[in-house]
């Protein structure tokens, strides 16, 4: 299975938040034309939920029918575009013109509501049957939230629908603490479609800014989940039992209010607490990965030396270092000798384990402040710090002769010893690290030139042979 469908996998509340709007939908619809056929049956169960609390006005199902239609539709295809569209716009016409009614004082919907006579007759019977400021405002931010999301402003229609959820929220809040100041008019029936709408107008969009944030399958959305949940959840508790005490008498308001703060206050330091522990243990988890994926960079695979990368970065860094301490330091290059014939006779497995094998050899020749690395092939190069003439040469010779002492089955003990031939030169404080490779690197031809399994130094006067010249 690659990558991309594994992360696709991953998204699963954001597919299914993405599956929801539909039955939704179609849920508010179906509840709608309940409130609808109340009034058409004469059954008051059916738009007034709670016996001589607020009804269901018929405007106000009107209104979620049309919602309902138009989250309901496909969302691709220009025509149920237009269509959803042509709803939102709607029902936000209905809504604009019951505020402007409510602010005048006159009765500017009279003629678009149905089931007149109906109402009438409830209303002369002392029922509340009104659609309300909250009831409004929850249908203009629904619609225009729905259409948003249909002009393509999906992050804008997110918002607006987020706007239209908290309004129901408010009434399920009044009725849970018996407030009636928090619903007013709205009905139960209206706050539960007018919320199942919000939710199905917001599941549109699950897949953009913060919806999707917080449908994450990673750290950061599972903490914000848990935030959402209990940062609701434990305030709404709490706030239950304060307003129980305020309504039964007992205690002194003042004094609940303050505890009621202060628990507040101390409930989100622990929450914010716990989340940062999750989300450090998390970002540890990330930065030891990056510092892996780091290293990685910087390591060639098969020898577990630094790299050419590494190589070239430590040999810039000891340059800037001997300008100011007048240090000395020595490039060695190192090239197998007849590798090719190695990997083409006994195969890349052998010339793997013999590339293997000089890695270690050059581990255990230098110091730890020394840099040893495989620059590509079967070629490797050392850094050698502090260092003098005498050192550089007896460095090489012992990286030669340890090569050449190598056992690799499969090939020493059928075709002879492993041998190496190694270029020197010092990198200078008025040099270039470039130069000195360019210097090692004639030294190596020298080795090269004269048999092979031998060290040359290049001192900047001349090319030197430790196997045959004198220093």
């Amino acid at each position: 299975m690659n990558a991309a469908v594994t992360e696709a996998k991953q998204w699963t509340l954001v597919e299914a938040a993405l599956s929801l709007s539909r039955p939704l939908g179609t849920t508010c619809f179906l509840f709608a034309l309940l409130a609808l056929a109340g009034y058409f049956g004469n059954v008051e169960a059916l738009y007034r939920p709670l016996q001589g609390g607020p009804a269901t006005h018929p405007l106000t199902a009107l209104c979620v029918l049309l919602l309902a239609l138009g989250v309901r539709v496909p969302h691709n295809g220009r025509n149920s575009s237009r269509f959803s569209l042509g709803c939102s716009l709607l029902v936000a016409a209905i809504a604009a013109l019951r505020l402007t009614e409510i602010s005048l004082g006159n009765d500017l919907t009279y003629w678009l509501t149905p089931f007149h006579a109906a109402l009438q007759a409830d209303l002369q019977s002392g029922g509340q049957n009104s659609m309300g400021t909250n009831s409004a405002l929850m249908m203009l931010t629904c619609s225009v939230a729905l259409a948003f999301f249909r002009a393509g402003l999906a992050n804008l229609s997110q918002i607006t629908a987020s706007v239209a959820a908290a309004i129901p929220i408010t009434s399920f809040t009044g009725y849970s603490y018996g407030l009636e100041g928090f619903y007013g008019q709205m009905s139960l029936l209206t706050a539960t479609v007018g919320l199942g709408l919000a939710i199905a107008t917001l599941s549109l969009t699950a897949d953009h800014g913060g919806l999707r944030a917080l449908l994450s399958p990673h750290i950061g959305g599972r903490v914000a989940r848990a935030q959402v949940i209990f940062g609701y959840l434990i305030p709404t508790g709490m706030g239950f039992l304060l307003v129980k005490s305020f309504t039964s008498g007992t205690g002194q308001p003042q004094s609940l209010f303050g505890m009621f703060v202060v628990a507040v206050c101390w409930f989100i330091i622990l929450m914010v607490s716990v989340s940062s522990i999750y989300i450090e243990k998390a970002d540890f988890a990330r930065r030891r990965s990056e510092a892996k994926l780091a290293a990685a960079a910087l390591t060639d695979e098969l020898t577990g030396l630094p790299n050419r990368r590494k190589f070239f970065d430590a040999g810039r860094h000891e340059l800037e270092r001997i300008k100011r301490t007048r240090g000395e330091l020595w490039v060695l290059m190192i090239d197998l000798d007849h590798f090719k014939k190695i990997n083409d006779t006994a195969g890349h497995a052998v010339g793997d384990q013999v590339l293997v094998a000089t890695a270690t050899v050059l581990k255990q020749s230098v110091r730890k402040v020394d840099i040893a690395s495989r620059l590509g092939g079967e070629e490797f190069a050392v850094l050698l710090t502090e260092t003098g003439r005498a050192g550089c040469d007896r460095v090489a010779e012992s990286i030669r002769n340890n090569i050449e002492s190598l056992p690799i089955p499969g090939w020493t003990d059928i075709h002879g010893p492993v041998t190496t031939s190694i270029g020197c030169a010092r990198l200078l404080p008025t040099g270039s690290l470039d130069e000195t490779l360019h210097a090692a690197d004639e030294a190596l031809y020298r080795a090269k030139h004269c048999g092979r399994n031998q060290v040359a130094v290049n001192d900047g006067d001349a090319i030197i042979n430790l196997q045959k010249d004198a220093y």
